[in-house]
């Protein structure tokens, strides 16, 4: 009963241990697992851009950030084969070498049993013992006959616990051969989705080229939008650097101009400014759940590349009634609303100004303390497209930085 509990325990812990992931595969799998709901986000997109015959453009950005997510996705399938593969190479040396192993046990018992049997240790112990010269000897007889009775009850466990460790090898390797099957399947659907998104891609491209008039007027509106929202921001930021500043010099007493490129620092908004630096990469995203759907910089129209555009931000998207939420702890320096009622918060760090625009409902107020996380705004959800984007900017007092250099994995 000990024996086989023993043995039972055994085989427990090689299967548990078979089947437990490495670090390099959970990250993989969480990867992935991001990836995918992230693909599953952006397909209802799609499909609801389809449905509500949305704009050229939104429909064109929205296929490319798919096919770019699918094509992340379809890396990192390739890779957990990969990895998977390097297991079972060293699943089947391990069983090359336990099998070798094995029968080495058993060669070792069968020469021990060969040797028993010609010396009659089996058919008569008795007769053994009695037959030795003095008392001494037959001592060391007993002695003898103890030690080969405790020799092969270990070496059958040794050998029950190599075909036990055998046994889990095999079943670990049949199911890491399944895995990777299962892996190649699925690493070939995505590859075939990847390869229908591109066709519908190229068939509204096509489509779109023959109302190119219509595409450029689109874009044309677009960046005239853009351009006046940026020239709003950097605006309102000036005012408020100088409104702050008039603000320091009247407590100092003094009587100069207010410099509006730049914030004269406290020694208390100095620090925040500093530790804002010190965690550069390491922001948290200014949405709970999104992706980045537009980049920071200059990018090349998907119909026509020589066609040239800049975002002075990051474009998020992100699911219907998402908030905006800061990144850090701040003040609520200023709060815009353009004429169409679109609002933006600005949270002042020392002096560096995270703004988040296109918000539907602000729940801050000006000169309120923030916390990280802590919730800013609703973000606006357009009625045309069913779009939920927020744009995000970040500068250090009049210059704009590259969010994607500060916010982690932007």
């Amino acid at each position: 009963m000990r024996k086989a509990l023993l043995c039972l325990a055994l085989a427990t812990a090689l299967l548990g241990f078979a089947q437990e992931k490495s670090p390099e595969q959970r990250e993989l799998e969480q990867r992935k697992a991001a990836l995918t709901q992230e693909i599953a986000q952006i397909s209802v997109w799609v499909k609801e851009q389809q449905r509500l015959r949305g704009s050229v453009v939104d429909r064109i950005r929205i296929l490319d950030r798919k096919q770019s997510a699918l094509e992340n996705l379809i890396a990192l399938s390739a890779r957990e084969v990969q990895y998977l593969q390097r297991q079972i190479d060293q699943s089947s040396a391990d069983i090359v070498a336990l099998n070798k192993e094995l029968e080495r046990l058993k060669e070792d018992y069968a020469k021990v049993i060969k040797s028993a049997y010609q010396k009659k240790l089996e058919q008569n112990k008795l007769l053994f013992l009695l037959s030795a010269s003095s008392f001494n000897e037959a001592r060391r007889r007993m002695n003898y006959l103890l030690q080969y009775a405790e020799y092969r009850t270990v070496q059958a466990k040794r050998i029950s616990a190599k075909q036990l460790e055998l046994q889990a090898k095999e079943k670990a390797l049949q199911a890491q051969l399944a895995e990777q099957q299962e892996k190649i399947a699925e690493n070939q659907l995505q590859r075939d989705e990847l390869t229908k998104d591109r066709k519908s891609q190229e068939q509204l491209v096509a489509e779109t080229r023959k109302q190119e008039r219509k595409y450029r007027a689109e874009l044309a509106d677009r960046e005239k939008e853009r351009n006046r929202i940026d020239k709003e921001i950097e605006k309102l930021i000036r005012e408020a650097i100088a409104r702050a500043n008039r603000a320091k010099a009247k407590a100092n007493a003094k009587s100069k101009e207010a410099a509006t490129d730049a914030f004269v620092l406290t020694p208390e908004a100095k620090l925040i400014a500093e530790n804002f630096e010190a965690n550069k990469g390491r922001h948290l995203w200014p949405v709970e759940k999104g992706i980045k759907s537009i980049g920071y910089g200059t990018y090349a129209d998907k119909l026509y590349p020589s066609l040239k555009h800049f975002n002075n931000g990051v474009s998020i998207s992100t699911s219907s009634g998402a908030k905006a939420r800061s990144i850090f702890k701040g003040e609520v320096m200023s709060i815009m609303i353009n004429r169409q009622g679109i609002k933006g918060v600005y949270v002042r760090h020392g002096d560096y100004i995270s703004m988040y625009y296109n918000l539907a409902e602000v729940y801050v107020s000006e000169g309120q303390l923030v916390d990280p996380k802590q919730e800013l705004g609703l973000i606006h959800t357009d009625r045309v497209n069913q779009q939920t984007t927020l744009k995000f900017y970040l500068y250090k007092n009049t210059t704009r930085l590259n969010p994607e250099l500060w916010v982690y994995q932007l």
